[in-house]
This record gives structure tokens, C-alpha cells and sequence, in this order.
């Protein structure tokens, strides 16, 4: 981003929206390619850039574990240079064809072979009988590695042998540039949001002014995560003056997202409807009072009698 960029980011909040929501998907597509091409230096850039979004939005959980897998990574040629070496050469993840850009990471491998494993009703039940689940560990991979060779020895004839990725196909292709002109076609018709010039964000197809506390976490989200990020590794991964599950603050800060409503318990619901009940009732018994013909009568005595059954929400 130039500097002309920059200055028009810091002073137009529809453009700093959309800078940060392009970020964003720049930050996954980088960690994917990073995946996909085996880049270890890559895969570090990517899980860096979109740490401080993780304590920024809440997500304690990654924003506690990923700094120290990542401080992990870091030290590595250092403790282990042996695996930092491996890493770098792209041993990190699994080459299972040998088509281009397809890659995949060593988990996403090891669910794969479980689901060849398994059979069709999967695992359940298995772990309450201890005589099939030792028969389903032991012969599961056998089975599955003969039923991988025998569908490349003849369904899939050739399948190894290719080199293209699986979307260089012309349909594949034709969907990709029609969802572009799509999108080309929404900008020019509802305009295109890197050229407003106002000072409000505004919803593309209402024109709808966001709240100006969502306005102020678009701009300010990304350096408190960073700010936080930063600390955190200081405190409990370098100088370890706090323990790693020290409790990480929320922010809480506000989106777009309107806030729920808060649903009343059921004993509040049947009490305020107990209420409804009681006023109703006064309001019938003073006009019969006032009734003309009001006599003492099996239905009049009836509705003079306490109600057996409150309905609810009558």
C-alpha cells in the first residue's frame, strides 16, 4: 500500500473498511497457498499477520495456543535444527498426488486416512466393545491400504500420473470468471466502495450508516490485537512472569452484528403473565359490578370463584 493509499485509509472509513476486509482475505490466501506449495517461511508470515485478530475478536483459544506454536516454530532451528531443516524443505506437510499446489497439511492427512479407515456407520459404538475396537485398529489400515491399491490399480488408472490441479479445468475456470463479473457488475451498478469519498461506512445495496462503534473497532482492532499479541508473548512465553493460561481479557469490542435479546427466564415469563391474569380479571369484576343486570347466577358464580388454571400467556 502506497502512501497515498495510507492517507486516504486513515481518513475515509468506508475505504479502511474495505482495505481491512481485503487484508484479510489476503492473509487466508497466503496461509493456503503457504500450504499448498509446502512454504514453510510462508506458513510462518501467514499464522504471524493473523494472530492479533484472534485476541483483537475474542478468540481466546487461538489467541492463547498459536503464539506459542509459534514461538515454538521460531526456536526450532536453534533446539532442533535437524526438524527446522525438514521444515524448510517442506516436510511439514503431505504430497499425496503429484499434481501442482496440492499439498495438504499433516492433520488434514491423518483425518483423510481415518475416514478411509472407518467404515460406513464410522466409529461409533466401537469404543463400548473392546473386542471390535482392537479388531477395527488392527485390520482397518490393512483394509484400507488394499482398497486404495486396488482403486489405483484399476478405477483410477493414470490418476498419479497427472500434474494439473484439479481446478485447471475449463468448467472450473468458466465459474471463476463469471463469479468475477459478478462482482464487477455489483460495483458498478451499487458503486465502487474504494471510491467513496464520505466519511461514513455505508452498507453497499441499503446505503445504511453503520454505527460509529463498529466504525471505531474497524479502525482500531488490529492494533489492539497487536498491542495484546505482543504482551502475551512478552509475559508468558519470553520472560515468563505469568503462566501461558493466565486469563486473556476480552475486548468485547463492538460489530456489526446487532445485540440479542436477552430472553427472560420462564419462571419472569409465567410470573409477568400471572400479573397480566390478576389485572384482567380486576378490570371483568368492576364492569359486572357496574352491570345492570348483574344477579347472582351459576355463571356469575362461576366467574366470582378464583380461576383453577392460569394459563400462560393468555
Amino acid at each position: 500500500m502506497n502512501g497515498a493509499q495510507r492517507g486516504k485509509r486513515a481518513a475515509l472509513n468506508s475505504f479502511q473498511y474495505w482495505a481491512t476486509v481485503m487484508t484479510l482475505e489476503l492473509c487466508l490466501l497466503v496461509s493456503v497457498r503457504s500450504q499448498r506449495q509446502s512454504s514453510f517461511s510462508l506458513y510462518l508470515d501467514a499464522q504471524t499477520e493473523v494472530v492479533p485478530w484472534f485476541f483483537a475478536l475474542d478468540h481466546t483459544n487461538y489467541a492463547r495456543w498459536i503464539p506459542a506454536h509459534l514461538r515454538d516454530i521460531t526456536e526450532l532451528p536453534t533446539k532442533h535444527p535437524d526438524v527446522a531443516r525438514g521444515f524448510n524443505a517442506g516436510n511439514f506437510t503431505i504430497q499425496k498426488t503429484n499434481r501442482v499446489f496440492s499439498a495438504i497439511p499433516i492433520n488434514q492427512a491423518h483425518e483423510q486416512n481415518n475416514a478411509c479407515i472407518k467404515s460406513g456407520g464410522g466409529a461409533v459404538g466401537l469404543t463400548d466393545n473392546p473386542t471390535a475396537l482392537r479388531r477395527w485398529m488392527v485390520a482397518g489400515p490393512e483394509v484400507a491400504a488394499l482398497i486404495e491399491e486396488f482403486e489405483d490399480a484399476h478405477q483410477l488408472m493414470g490418476r498419479r500420473d497427472e500434474l494439473l490441479h484439479h481446478e485447471q479445468t475449463e468448467g472450473v475456470q468458466n465459474a471463476f470468471r463469471k463469479d468475477v463479473c459478478s462482482l464487477v457488475n455489483v460495483m458498478e451498478k451499487l458503486g465502487n466502495p474504494f471510491e467513496d469519498e464520505g466519511e461514513d461506512l455505508l452498507v453497499l445495496d441499503s446505503k445504511k450508516i453503520a454505527d460509529p462503534s463498529a466504525v471505531e473497532t474497524v479502525r482500531m482492532a488490529h492494533q489492539i490485537g497487536k498491542q495484546q499479541f505482543l504482551t502475551f508473548t512478552k509475559e508468558c512465553l519470553v520472560e515468563r512472569t505469568k503462566p501461558i493460561d493466565d486469563t486473556i481479557h476480552r475486548n468485547r469490542l463492538k460489530l456489526f452484528v446487532g445485540s440479542k435479546t436477552k430472553m427472560a427466564s420462564k419462571e419472569k415469563q409465567q410470573l409477568k403473565s400471572m400479573k397480566s391474569d390478576v389485572e384482567l380479571f380486576s378490570r371483568l369484576h368492576i364492569s359486572c359490578q357496574t352491570w345492570r343486570g348483574y344477579q347472582r347466577s351459576p355463571m356469575v358464580e362461576d366467574y366470582d370463584l378464583v380461576p383453577r388454571v392460569t394459563s400462560r400467556h393468555a
